[in-house]
């Protein structure tokens, strides 16, 4: 390269500053340029003609310029922009051949859900570049020519500063209905390494559908992006073999859902419940439904959930929703056998694209905007624990702070809660059944109005039935209160009835 050449994209990079707002003079403009060939500054250029002679303007030379103007004026301009800049041409045939293995395959984002398909591209990868050096999160951190990310992750800075080609390892990346919100954003931020610095960048999903992964991925980086960023860098799988292989089309285009003939039965549903219910769900196919119980198990009220199924089939198809990755998998499947006979999937975001409008899902792992959005088209049925109504109605508030707590309100259909002793050998239940008026509930303001008036508005009172059970002598206030330890509302209750008792 000739100094007449440097000065003449100096001129250039004048005049990106000036459209940035940034005004400067002619000799700190050849002071940035001094960068292409590797110098501080313009008299440096002048002292090593042999170096600037030796100088190409190529991606290397491009990072180097775009870290000086990113650190002295703060552009956060990637390198290949820089060199399109400079060099329309010569950006081309850095994006065509990337610095890191530059026969090998595409720079882009590649997805598996397999551990020894990582292990397998990561040989490979070694081989092709004689043991370059890899950039890994935990999927990869194993591997001895791997550098861990660290605490920063993606958003690591220094990522900028790699050569084109390198190898970044991603994951596990966990889809499921807790984690959906931060894994979008984190494989978005995943996108954007790829597609600023031409990086080659391997996914570690871990998914309930691994039939649906691509689709999930492209869905939650699109949800993320208000632009064409996942249709443009979402490029294909890692193979067994450690091959990244690009998918054309990268969706593979998601299947409708077919006809499940589930078991269930409203055995478990209280019988004063079960007519109300039935009435109440008969013409409803959006909206949310929660059932709950006082015992403490994995899955909170799964019998009454599975009972659900039973008075909604007019809904359609059904699926059940991950709600978080558990350290023992196999707890997912302890479940009534109506529930694990329906399709798991990561999320309710995922479920709705899959064409379903009736899901199971657990509300302590779904934020109140997901319920907002998705119960205005489809049927949501969780389960909780807790033994009376505004119990359920509190956890359906999950992460509610930018949400309209009455907007919620009026979306709930029903709320029933069954409060069941484990050691009572005549085995007896108190029922408590919300079910939503058919007038419009007036503006309610505070969460403390809202649980006023559910508990104001419900059909079956679980203070009556125990009230009985106490009248009748089928029960002890002593027993109860044993059973019912660590439940408030019974401990209220009992307190309050052994006061009024002292009172008359």
């Amino acid at each position: 390269m000739e100094i007449q050449h440097l000065k003449l994209l100096a001129a250039r990079v004048r005049e990106l500053l000036q459209k940035s707002n940034h005004d400067i003079g002619h000799n700190l403009s050849l002071d940035l340029i001094a960068a292409i060939p590797g110098l501080r500054n313009w008299p440096e250029v002048q002292a090593f003609p042999e170096r600037v002679a030796a100088a190409e303007l190529d991606e290397t030379a491009a990072v180097r310029l775009a870290f000086r103007l990113n650190k002295k004026f703060n552009l956060g301009i990637p390198p290949v922009a820089v060199l399109e800049l400079l060099n329309p041409a010569a950006a081309e045939r850095a994006v065509l051949a990337p610095q890191i293995w530059p026969t090998g395959p595409a720079p882009g984002v590649y997805l598996t859900n397999s551990k020894d398909a990582v292990a397998a591209l990561l040989e490979r990868y070694e081989e092709a570049t004689d043991g370059a050096v890899v950039y890994a999160e935990r999927a990869g951190s194993g591997w001895p020519g791997s550098i861990d990310l660290g605490e920063g992750g993606l958003w690591s800075e220094g990522l900028e500063r790699l050569p084109s080609g390198t190898l970044l390892i991603i994951g596990p990346v966990e889809l499921d209905q807790q984690s959906w919100s931060e894994e979008s954003g984190h494989l978005a931020m995943a996108c954007r390494r790829a597609y600023e610095s031409s990086h080659r960048v391997a996914v570690l999903v871990d998914t309930p559908a691994p039939w649906a992964m691509c689709d999930d991925v492209f869905l939650m980086v699109d949800s993320v992006r208000d632009d064409d960023l996942a249709s443009e860098i979402l490029t294909g799988v890692v193979t067994v073999d450690g091959e990244l292989q690009k998918r054309v089309p990268f969706l593979g285009g998601r299947p409708r859902p077919g006809p499940i003939h589930h078991t269930a039965t409203t055995e478990p549903i209280p019988r004063a419940a079960l007519e109300p219910l039935r009435a109440a769900l008969a013409q409803q196919k959006s909206g949310v439904v929660v059932v709950g119980s006082s015992i403490i198990t994995d899955h909170p009220a799964a019998e009454l959930v599975a009972a659900m199924l039973a008075l909604t089939d007019h809904v359609g198809p059904a699926a059940r929703i991950m709600p978080r990755h558990r350290s023992t998998s196999s707890k997912d499947w302890l479940v009534p056998e109506p529930i694990k006979q329906l399709p798991y999937l990561p999320s309710v975001q995922s479920a709705y694209e899959n064409g379903y409008r009736r899901m199971i899902f657990q509300p302590s792992h779904t934020d109140s905007d997901v319920l907002l959005e998705y119960s205005q088209d489809c049927l949501l049925i969780g389960g909780c624990y807790g033994g009376e109504v505004t119990d359920y109605y509190t956890m359906l508030r999950h992460n509610s702070a930018r949400i309209d707590e009455h907007e919620l309100l009026t979306r709930i259909i029903a709320l029933l809660g069954v409060t069941i002793p484990k050691d009572e050998p005549n085995g007896y239940s108190a029922t408590d059944l919300y079910i939503r008026p058919a007038d419009e509930i007036a503006r309610l303001e505070t969460f403390e109005e809202i649980h006023s008036f559910l508990r104001a508005n419900r059909a079956l009172r679980w203070e009556d039935a125990m009230a009985e059970l106490l009248d009748s002598g089928r029960a002890s206030a002593e027993s109860l209160e044993r059973v019912f330890q660590r439940n408030r509302h019974v401990k209220e209750f009992l307190e309050q009835r052994t006061a009024a008792q002292l009172v008359t």
